[in-house]
């Protein structure tokens, strides 16, 4: 079969969720979307670059999004931040309303001038008794750590909903699969980053969102 001569290049652009750096690289979840969008758009060449950055904030991401994102010229790029912005280190912290201005800048940054279009991941559940910030006083007053993460869930759930962008709510997915299992299978001991296991679960979520994007069912 010959195939489309204008390949489909996606970015994932987030933080270490996105990076999946604690996984061999076949594993990790940008890498499984692509083998399954090649699966099926075998008459297109798709490349997927995962620009993740371990340890990201959004703000730190966007000083990062013309060399990291929009020197490949994608044609879609995936959005991952939000449990870094939550840190209690006064200088890094990042205000879920600052968080929102970041999704609106990213968003315009890489739509600019092209037809390049964005989908929003949510922040993956985290669980607060395995997590380094547990019992941290930032977040005393909002149920611990996941509790607070939720502002910049609920804010990537709003922007996608007043801008018509599509979403893949990862935080819901997974943590569906942690109230019916437990944590164990997806998340690693650290309380944060995602498993094997995990990651074939995202990636089986954002391959769908993007194949909806480009109208195969």
């Amino acid at each position: 079969m010959t195939m489309d001569h204008d390949p489909l290049t996606i970015v994932a652009f987030g933080d270490s969720i996105t990076l999946a750096g604690r996984q061999p690289e076949d594993r990790r979840w940008p890498e499984i979307v692509r083998r399954s969008l090649a699966d099926r758009l075998s008459d297109r060449e798709i490349r997927v670059i995962n620009a993740g950055g371990g340890g990201n904030t959004s703000r730190e991401g966007l000083q990062r999004i013309d060399q990291d994102v929009c020197s490949h010229a994608p044609d879609i790029v995936t959005v991952q931040f939000g449990g870094n912005d939550a840190t209690p280190e006064p200088e890094r912290h990042v205000s879920p309303g600052e968080f929102r201005d970041n999704l609106a800048q990213i968003h315009a940054r890489v739509s600019h001038g092209s037809a390049c279009r964005t989908a929003l991941l949510t922040f993956p559940p985290l669980i607060d008794e395995w997590h380094a910030w547990n019992g941290h006083e930032f977040f005393s007053h909002d149920g611990g750590i996941n509790a607070y993460i939720h502002r910049y869930r609920n804010a990537v759930l709003d922007y996608a909903a007043a801008h018509s962008l599509p979403v893949a709510d990862i935080h819901g997915l997974l943590q569906s699969a942690i109230d019916r299992d437990g944590p164990e299978p997806y998340i690693l001991p650290d309380g944060v980053h995602l498993t094997e296991q995990a990651n074939g679960l995202v990636a089986e979520r954002v391959t769908e969102a993007i194949l909806e994007m480009e109208g195969v069912g």
